[in-house]
């Protein structure tokens, strides 16, 4: 007797696949344009080759993830063995060490504003940087639990990176063009003359290529109460419903194969740094002097995305298995509740340093202190629940 198809295998496998299909070319595109940049002394070629090595490293992992999913497909018995994370306690101290060199050697090549140093080091360092965080969190969250069957680990950790952030892209492009939208036309209608003046800025910073020049067109706007209202709003409301609900898109999937809230648990904090990976690498693009805090500040972005992902996945579990709604309502509350407390301190401090070239320069000096040691208390707060859930679920096995 001939096996069945194993459908959900096979249509990972060929998500994977295309994923791999289309990452390939652009990570070549982006390695000659860098190349080509580099040469010639134009644009920012340590930041496309970032780029470049972001995708390919991105690409590598689907590889070996399509591995272990296409065993299942073949029906191979090795796939459905339990997986097991290789985490000891000395990767903790491994990963601080590499991380604080990394960041050292990649600060100081920055700083010296060498491009070729810079196209050299940084994009092996953005990745030396980025990834063993990620490691990190993930052997402390999953530590002692169990991750399921391999096949469908890889399964998982695959669509993190792939199909669950580009329907958040999407969903997030589409929600704020709407907006938009909606926006200019209600301006249009009740305030023409207001139109009249957005619309010529938008010409000028159509054909302006100076930075400064651009903060000055957009001070007045960016300085107004109701646009930084709005904008705070998607970023702190609009964006984390989203994300907090599709992240964990592997666990939906797989919901009713996945034995325990605990396993539930796991898996979604392996969605969280499939996606932590993809973003973080992806927006650590810059080989300019800010490289250094770059780097360093997606390390608490990681933390973020796992933590409230973790959450959602015991969350999800708990509804398909034990029919416990309410465990899912909270779980969604509480991951968009964190997310949108931490996107909103972010950006805050961004809008705050800006005070100074949109004529309030006392933003810096009054928000900033706070707005930071807000992020820092939140990132101890995520890492206190990461550590506190891994033990109660270890000890009540449910």
């Amino acid at each position: 007797m001939q096996n069945k198809t194993h459908y959900p295998s096979t249509f990972t496998l060929i998500q994977l696949a295309l994923s791999i299909l289309f990452l390939v070319p652009i990570t070549a595109i982006l390695g000659i344009g860098s190349l080509i940049s580099l040469i010639r002394g134009t644009a920012d070629a340590a930041g496309q080759m970032i780029m470049a090595f972001a995708f390919g490293f991105v690409g590598l992992l689907l590889i070996m993830c399509a591995w272990f999913v296409l065993e299942k497909v073949r029906h191979k018995e090795s796939a459905d063995a339990s997986f097991t994370f290789p985490f000891s306690s000395w990767h903790i101290a491994a990963a601080f060490g590499v991380v604080t060199l990394g960041i050292a050697i990649g600060t100081a090549a920055s700083l010296l504003e060498n491009a070729f140093l810079s196209w050299f080091l940084l994009p092996i360092l953005t990745i030396l940087v980025i990834v063993p965080p990620v490691w990190l969190i993930f052997g402390l969250g999953s530590h002692g639990l169990e991750l399921g069957a391999r096949w469908r680990f890889f399964s998982i950790f695959g669509i993190g990176m792939t199909l669950a952030p580009l329907i958040m892209i999407v969903l997030e492009i589409l929600v704020l063009v709407l907006g938009i939208f909606i926006g200019a036309v209600y301006i249009g209608i009740s305030q023409p003359d207001m139109f009249a003046e957005i619309k010529s800025v938008a010409d000028q910073l159509s054909v302006v290529t100076d930075e400064q020049v651009m903060i000055n067109l957009l001070a007045p706007y960016l300085a107004n109460a109701t646009i930084i209202a709005i904008g705070l709003s998607y970023i702190a409301v609009i964006v984390p419903l989203i994300e907090e609900f599709f992240k964990p898109l592997g666990v939906w999937l797989f919901g009713f194969q996945i034995e325990t809230p605990a396993q539930g648990f796991v898996l979604g904090l392996l969605s969280g740094a499939g996606f932590a990976l993809f973003e973080s690498l992806n927006a650590s693009a810059d080989g300019s002097m800010s490289w250094g805090a770059i780097v360093t500040a997606r390390a608490g972005t990681s933390l973020l995305h796992m933590t409230a992902s973790g959450i959602m996945g015991w969350g999800i579990v708990s509804a398909f298995k034990e029919k416990k709604y309410g465990r899912l309502f909270g779980a969604y509350l509480a991951a968009v509740l964190i997310h949108g407390v931490w996107n909103a301190s972010a950006a805050g401090a961004g809008i705050s340093a800006l005070g100074e070239s949109i004529g309030r320069p006392e933003w810096l000096f009054t928000f900033t202190p706070a707005l930071v040691c807000g992020l820092l208390v939140l990132a101890i707060g995520m890492f206190a629940v990461l550590i506190a859930s891994n033990r109660k679920l270890r000890e009540t096995k449910s």
